[in-house]
């Protein structure tokens, strides 16, 4: 079995791209997207103290969350979501980190 990933997206918004905006395509990008890929697991978006977001996906293996990456940059969904954020598609990794999970917990009821 492989180690999951934890992939962390920072997200800086385009000019005049509200947080209710992002909020809405990232429902969108999930629903559409997201949740017919192999290996996905979860999903949480943050908002930071600087005022950028960062996008927190859980995948089951590092393959599975590249191969995902690799759709993601074909697909008019995503490419949609993506539009509302400041980067470059040619660079479009620049920001991204994917961080094997070492272990987890959960609160004992």
């Amino acid at each position: 079995m492989t180690d999951p990933i934890l992939e962390l997206a920072t997200i800086t918004l385009a000019p005049g791209v509200t947080e209710q905006e992002l909020v809405t395509a990232a429902a969108a990008f999930q629903r559409d997207f997201l949740d017919h890929q192999d290996g996905f697991i979860r999903r949480d978006m943050i908002r930071r103290e600087d005022g950028r977001f960062v996008d927190v996906i859980l995948w089951e293996s590092r393959v599975q969350a590249d191969a995902v990456f690799q759709r993601a940059m074909a697909s008019p969904v995503a490419g949609q979501y993506f539009s509302l954020m400041q980067m470059d598609p040619e660079t479009a990794e620049t920001g991204v980190e994917h961080c094997p999970v070492l272990c987890s917990f959960t609160r004992k009821e």
